[in-house]
This record gives C-alpha cells, sequence and structure tokens, in this order.
C-alpha cells in the first residue's frame, strides 16, 4: 500500500506515510508490481503496476487542481471568480493595467512580473494574468466536505509586497478562523463548491476577498493545491483525518503485513538453522599448536604446548 507524492508534496507526503504506516514514492512506475494506492498527494501518474487505484484525489481531478491556467474554465459556469489567463496572442485590446506576467509552472508565485503597461509585459511569458486588487487572502483547506482550517496572510516584514502577497514577496500564513473571517458563510461556500467542481476529496485552496471599493464585492479563487504543504498541527489534523477516512483499509494493511514479516521470519530462522546444523565440525590433532594463555597474568602471554615445533636453542 503506497502513497504517491508529487515532487512539490514530497516532505509532507512523506511525514504523511510515515505516519500513517504505508509506503512512499514519487515514481508510480517503480513501485511493486500489483501494489494498492491508498493516497494520491498531488501525484497523477499512471502506471501498470499500479493493483488498485484509489478513488480518493483521483488522478483526474488531480489533473484539474494541476492546470492552474485552466481553473476558469472549469469554474466559469458558476458564479466563483478565478482570474482567466491568457496567452500573448490571447490578451484582449481592452485589458486592463497593470497586469501580471506568469508562466505555466510556477511556486510560491516567484514567477510573478507586474505589468503597468503592454509594453513592460516579457516576450517568454507563456501566460498573462488581469490583476484584482484585494484587501485579505486566505487558505482554505478542505477535505471530505468539510472545512478543516483556514489560514491567513500576513507580511513577514514592512518590505512585503503590497500587490503580490505570495511567500516569495514577504508574505506567510498564520492561523485564523471562520469567527475572523468577514462573509465567512461565502467563504465556506465557494471553497466547498471548488472542490465538488473538482472533484477533490481534500485540498487547498487560496482565496482573497474583493470589497465593493473595487467594485468585485465577492471572494476570488486563485489556485487549488493538491499537495498543500502542512506544518505540524495542520499535519497532525490531516494525519487523524487519514486514519479515521481509511480505517478499516489501514488494518488489513497492518494484519497482511504483519503476517508476511512473520512468515518471512519463520523461513529466515528456518535457513540459518539448517545452515548451523550442515556446518562440519573439525576436531583438532594431538600435534597442532594449541595457544593457551596464562592464567594469573596482566597481560595474555601466550604458552606454546609440549607438541609446539620449537627450536632448541
Amino acid at each position: 500500500m503506497y502513497l504517491l507524492a508529487s515532487k512539490a508534496g514530497i516532505l509532507t507526503g512523506r511525514l504523511i506515510a510515515r505516519a500513517l504506516k504505508i509506503r512512499f514514492h514519487i515514481n508510480a512506475d517503480k513501485i511493486r508490481q500489483g501494489s494498492e494506492v491508498l493516497i494520491r498527494y498531488g501525484n497523477a501518474q499512471q502506471s501498470t503496476r499500479i493493483g488498485k487505484d484509489t478513488s480518493t484525489n483521483s488522478r483526474d481531478s488531480i489533473l484539474k487542481m494541476s492546470a492552474k491556467h485552466r481553473l476558469w474554465e472549469y469554474l466559469q459556469d458558476s458564479e466563483i471568480l478565478s482570474p482567466r489567463y491568457y496567452r500573448l496572442h490571447e490578451i484582449p485590446d481592452d485589458m486592463k493595467f497593470p497586469c501580471l506576467a506568469r508562466s505555466r509552472m510556477h511556486r510560491a508565485g516567484k514567477d510573478i512580473i507586474i505589468c503597468d503597461s503592454a509594453y513592460e509585459i516579457p516576450r517568454d511569458a507563456e501566460y498573462v494574468v488581469p490583476y484584482y486588487p484585494t484587501i485579505r487572502e486566505y487558505r482554505v483547506h478542505v477535505a471530505f466536505g468539510k472545512i478543516l482550517k483556514v489560514m491567513r496572510k500576513y507580511p513577514i516584514n514592512d518590505s512585503a509586497h503590497d500587490k503580490i502577497r505570495t511567500s516569495a514577496f514577504g508574505w506567510q500564513y498564520k492561523l485564523s478562523s471562520l469567527d475572523d473571517v468577514m462573509c465567512s458563510k461565502s467563504m465556506v461556500e465557494t471553497a466547498l463548491k471548488t472542490a465538488e467542481i473538482l472533484g477533490s476529496d481534500f485540498c487547498g485552496i487560496d482565496m482573497a476577498w474583493s470589497s465593493k471599493k473595487h467594485e468585485l464585492n465577492k471572494w476570488i479563487v486563485w489556485e487549488v493545491n493538491s499537495a498543500p504543504s502542512l506544518n505540524g498541527p495542520s499535519l497532525k489534523l490531516y494525519v487523524d483525518l487519514f486514519r479515521s477516512q481509511f480505517a478499516e483499509r489501514l488494518q488489513e494493511y497492518g494484519i497482511r503485513k504483519s503476517k508476511q514479516n512473520n512468515a518471512r521470519n519463520s523461513s529466515f530462522n528456518k535457513r540459518n538453522k539448517k545452515r548451523r546444523s550442515s556446518k562440519r565440525i573439525i576436531s583438532r590433532p594431538s600435534g597442532m599448536r594449541q595457544n593457551i594463555p596464562r592464567k594469573n597474568s596482566g597481560k595474555k602471554k601466550w604458552a606454546s604446548s609440549k607438541y609446539s615445533n620449537t627450536r632448541k636453542r
């Protein structure tokens, strides 16, 4: 039984697998043949070596969450607002500035470039995203139809960027609660509906609130993380949730693994016993030199027996 993690979720995925006492890997082609995958932590790889795949955060749902440049397509039929990603040849004439230049694969917002005019958009930029001014930004952990935890972004110091609120620009998450969130009811509805549309059983949703001042007055969904990075308390929360959700399967796996270990140890002991019994006992001839340590002496001095071949002086 395995937990398959993506490269971005290696650290958190390994800790979860260790706590659940199951195997961990990031490459589906290198797991044992016919193995069961219990949890996909951001990994959507296919392989013939997978005997039984998981339905929790299925491969299709992870592909939807990972395609951040297509999130607006999945959410456009609902009333949930998500920024549209434009390719350079798709930029509309009425694009408002500033806008954000981004790459397809990104992490922690390190790729973001603010462009105040069309001349400032880099030629190697893969996407251009409209800029939405917001008041507060959150990460909402959703799991199995419930809100697990709410984190709010705060500036680390005075040099934090005022428009781009990512860890690469001086912002970090701190624990918050729904009681401290304005319009918390609409936040819960938006987060749960987003997870439902994407078919996600657990995820971390990055959201922001834009007030009436900015002519939106609604929640904006930036992205959905299929392998959210977890600290100590959040990690324990996820581990306890997985234990309760997969209690029967984990128990069956533990029993099966224990029987396999017992059978392996029994076979190993039998081989060792047979090997010891097959050893020949070689008797030492009486004329062979024997090294006998002298007793009652501080240092070990070796004396030769009377049958030793010593040179007579």
